[in-house]
């Protein structure tokens, strides 16, 4: 063992919202920074047969109204050209525009899904990138949509869904339980909104997992009182009013600098106590691609369990479109480049082959996150690096002083749009039929009502204090 992994104590990840791994860091590909990412080669066919090369002008909002399709039908279309694929047929990655055009019957509009960003306008994400690790080959756990993804990043399965049904209750354990019952602490730390919420096991005992208060995960930071295993939820809707606040999660057409500070201010709060710092591994990742274009190949995958979706059939058995995923520890070599495969299923994994001993491999979740490589080994610095995120502050500071528009004049606007389909779900938690029907401003409004219905207040650090 290094050092890193003797003093690793706490595992954060960070969980955003539908991007691809080429759209958000495809770009940093360089002769110098030899990533699986970008050339200028890589093009998909329009309903005109025109190729559309993948460009580095993508905006931090505007570009995806209507929302990019990325249910598992559409994903199907995106990965091989085709929503009828042969048993036998290969993944092509040649569908991503002509399946845009058929949602927002536009062929110029198409073209968007090929947008990616130029590096120097996401400096937080590309800086820890390029400063730590970047994983190049993590995949979703499902060709499909955010719920039935998210599912895997806290079960290692999402109980044969590949949709957006809330369907949780007393249908899979979590890595949060599994945790607690070999004496660690698991918590979720979230602002608006969670489908973990879903869960029976977690639900039952919501004081034992969830903080609904983001802002104690930085008071926890400065005082070194993380839990074990830690998992961080964005802001998933936009508030106006005295004190309006963008969502953070980056789904479509949310602005992607307000995930961006979010990023940034979660590595700020871990570096500012040397000893959370010296102890913690963080972990940036995607849920989905969210209909954005990524040219790497899905692969197979083990199936968690004998549950298989019926309609559409899916067995479970290859993953989704790869991902951004970003490792962050003072125990990284700056500039690593990770090509092992990974999953959400990962997540579990490492946390158990990290926390609970010995008999980790006996003590899983399904056969998922059995198979599943883990990433702790990412860590191989026998001293830890000091922290210092001044140059990724100051260029994320200098990207905020160029903008049009402020965070929270775009909170103002978004505030008063439409729900996505993530967002409808997340307000069914709450069994609302009127769920369609809200604003953005509108849904976390309910959502608050219904965190202080449920969560009693917090009376103690979130972390080994309240936890053990």
């Amino acid at each position: 063992m290094t050092a890193g992994l003797d003093n690793l104590k706490h595992i954060v990840v960070l969980m955003m919202e539908n991007r691809s791994f080429d759209h958000m860091l495809g770009w940093l590909h360089s002769p110098t920074y030899q990533i699986d990412g970008l050339d200028g080669s890589q093009s998909n066919r329009d309903s005109n047969g025109e190729p559309v090369a993948a460009t580095e002008d993508a905006a931090y909002s505007g570009d995806y109204t209507p929302d990019v399709a990325h249910d598992f039908d559409d994903v199907t279309y995106q990965i091989f050209g085709t929503r009828t694929p042969a048993t036998e047929a290969e993944p092509e990655m040649s569908g991503f525009v002509m399946d845009y055009g058929e949602v927002s019957g536009n062929v110029g509009k198409s073209h968007h899904v090929m947008k990616c960003f130029n590096p120097k306008k996401l400096p937080v994400l590309t800086g820890l990138a390029k400063n730590y690790a970047v994983c190049t080959k993590w995949f979703a756990s499902v060709p499909g949509p955010t719920l039935p993804n998210r599912a895997y990043a806290h079960a290692a399965t999402s109980v044969g869904h590949v949709d957006m049904t809330i369907n949780w209750w007393k249908e899979s354990k979590t890595i949060y339980e599994l945790l607690v019952e070999n004496q660690r602490t698991a918590k979720i730390y979230y602002t608006d909104a969670t489908m973990a919420l879903t869960f029976g096991g977690l639900i039952d005992q919501q004081d034992l997992y969830f903080i609904p208060d983001f802002e104690q995960f930085y008071r926890d930071c400065e005082k070194n009182n993380l839990p074990d295993y830690c998992f961080l939820e964005p802001r998933y809707n936009a508030v106006s009013g005295d004190d309006p606040a963008e969502a953070s999660d980056q789904h479509p057409d949310h602005d992607v600098q307000a995930g961006e500070e979010l990023i940034h201010d979660v590595y700020v709060a871990l570096g500012k106590n040397a000893e959370t710092w010296n102890s913690t591994l963080l972990v940036i990742v995607y849920d989905e691609h969210g209909g954005l274009f990524d040219h790497a190949k899905p692969i197979v995958a083990t199936p968690p369990d004998n549950l298989q979706s019926t309609n559409p059939f899916f067995a479970f058995d290859r993953l989704g479109v790869r991902v951004p995923a970003v490792l962050v520890s003072p125990y990284i070599q700056a500039g690593t480049i990770v090509t092992d495969t990974f999953d959400h299923s990962s997540l579990a994994a490492t946390a158990r082959k990290v926390f609970l001993g010995a008999e980790w491999q006996d003590k899983y979740l399904t056969k998922r996150d059995l198979a599943a490589n883990t990433f702790e080994g990412v860590l191989t610095l026998e001293q830890p690096r000091a922290w210092d995120g001044a140059e990724i502050s100051a260029n994320h500071q200098a990207a905020i002083a160029g903008r049009p528009l402020s965070l929270a004049e775009v909170a103002t606007s978004h505030a008063t749009q439409s729900l996505s389909d993530h967002q409808v779900a997340l307000a069914g938690v709450m069994a609302t039929a009127a769920a369609a029907k809200m604003t953005e401003g509108q849904a976390a409004l309910l959502h608050q009502q219904f965190k202080t219905a449920i969560h009693a207040p917090i009376t103690l650090g979130a972390g080994r204090q309240a936890g053990s």
